[in-house]
């Protein structure tokens, strides 16, 4: 792997709280297996629940994973971009960057991915997010020669292969990779990117920003036809009905 750069609390508070965060939900998972069940469906875990009053599920979900692995992997890059990026925009705006990404990758993934199931798989794993970081690093890189060493032709190949044996390893049965929310979260990254590094077009990538944002969060209030929400709104018709 490519060497960690330089970081303190200083310059890099919201990515080292993040990893943090993630390091430490895993590190309880892994030694009591019991708690990564418990803390999905009870707390942090997408389910229907996003449309019962817990909209900030798929962020939260977004800080689980499926093991030591999964979570090490995520939180390398996290650690990576976020060097980059954070001092650059302000934690304040990075860690907004990051949520947003969150959501912009988590939804696309249980809506489109868990359409008409009647229940959906567990997804966890900060990978949309990640992809989503990547996706405006490799805008900026165009904009700001200095990021390329945060996101060189190395860095750029080695994401995008690993894009493609997700999608490789997901169609063979092996591992059922969140693949959706990786695309969505590298596009809405590029779209973003466009938006915070191209002066010259930037009122175009704003408004695509805004629109696309604006639909994918639309799923957190209303998702007509999902299997899951349709049972929440007929759980909240039933309850208004008592």
């Amino acid at each position: 792997m490519i060497a960690l750069p330089q970081m303190d609390f200083r310059r890099t508070p919201a990515t080292l709280v993040l990893a943090g965060v993630i390091v430490a939900i895993e590190v309880v998972c892994t030694i009591r297996p019991e708690a990564r069940v418990n803390y999905y469906n009870n707390y942090f875990g997408l389910l229907a629940y996003v449309w019962d009053g817990q909209p900030w599920r798929p962020f939260t979900s977004s800080l689980m994973h499926g093991g030591i692995l999964h979570a090490a992997f995520n939180t390398y890059w996290l650690l990576f971009f976020g060097a980059a990026l954070e001092p650059r925009f302000g934690s304040a705006k990075f860690l907004g960057l990051v949520v947003l990404l969150g959501y912009m990758s988590m939804m696309p993934q249980y809506v489109i991915g868990s359409y008409s199931l009647e229940k959906p798989v567990m997804l966890v794993g900060f990978s949309g997010v990640v992809y989503g970081l990547f996706g405006i690093m490799q805008v900026g890189r165009k904009f700001r020669p200095e990021l390329q060493y945060y996101c060189d032709d190395q860095v750029v190949s080695l994401l995008i292969a690993w894009f493609f044996i997700c999608l490789a390893l997901t169609w063979a049965g092996i591992f059922n990779v969140a693949n959706i929310a990786h695309g969505a979260g590298w596009f809405f990254g590029f779209v973003y990117g466009q938006a915070l590094f191209n002066q010259k077009q930037r009122p175009i990538w704003l408004a695509a920003a805004i629109l696309g944002t604006v639909v994918v969060l639309a799923t957190l209030i209303a998702c007509p036809g999902h299997a899951a929400y349709e049972q929440v709104k007929l759980l909240q018709h039933f309850r208004a009905g008592r």
